[in-house]
């Protein structure tokens, strides 16, 4: 509080909040380790005589962290962002150049997939899972060479037009691989633009 008065920080008291992060022990060392311990109500934060409310997970910065830093909250967020994004891409797709398509990716696609990669991306292959789904979803979206249920055009043949034998024929549902579109457009998934974030911070430390 004296840092702040000297310093001329004003902090909004109603926004502001704790978190108790505790080391991840096993059931013996919880017994012992102080850190572990749930805070008592005679040990709350105060700040100009304000009692601060403890939380399990806050949003600093567009990033939602919690207590047992596992970011799941943030995954589940990030998830929701990026099928809206998918949903805005597929209304506007037909109205831009396919010459454009890249600079659709990145402007509604990426820029959410990659902020603050550097801090959420090193979580488990299998936590990123449905991220990395819902990115080759957006890839097959934009530079797909078969279409599939996200293309507009996957709904547009009358079956009134369709011969008994095409109406007959059986259906194909595989997706398509999205390996070579990555190789071919030079896009990073996921997992390597987390790598690619640590690397561009290392050089600036």
């Amino acid at each position: 509080n004296l840092y702040m008065l000297s310093n001329q920080v004003h902090i909004n008291i109603e926004k502001c909040v704790y978190i108790h992060f505790r080391p991840k022990l096993n059931h013996n060392e919880q017994k012992t380790c102080a850190r572990t311990k749930i805070i008592a109500d005679e040990n709350h934060i105060f700040l100009n005589n304000n009692k601060l409310k403890k939380t399990n997970m806050a949003r600093y910065l567009g990033i939602i962290i919690d207590e047992n830093l596992n970011w799941e909250g943030h995954l589940e967020h990030l998830e929701q962002k990026l099928n809206s994004s998918i949903i805005t891409i597929k209304r506007i797709k037909k109205f831009i150049p396919q010459e454009h398509f890249n600079k659709l990716y990145h402007s509604l696609f990426a820029s959410h997939l990659t902020y603050g990669i550097s801090a959420w991306g090193a979580v488990s292959n299998d936590k990123l899972k449905n991220i990395f789904h819902i990115q080759k979803r957006c890839i097959r979206l934009l530079f797909g060479k078969k279409l599939n249920f996200d293309h507009a055009e996957y709904y547009k043949t009358c079956a009134r037009t369709r011969s008994i034998d095409e109406y007959l024929a059986p259906k194909e549902y595989v997706l398509e691989h999205t390996k070579p579109l990555f190789t071919e457009l030079k896009l990073l998934t996921v997992h390597n633009l987390h790598n690619l974030g640590k690397m561009v911070v290392q050089e600036h430390r």
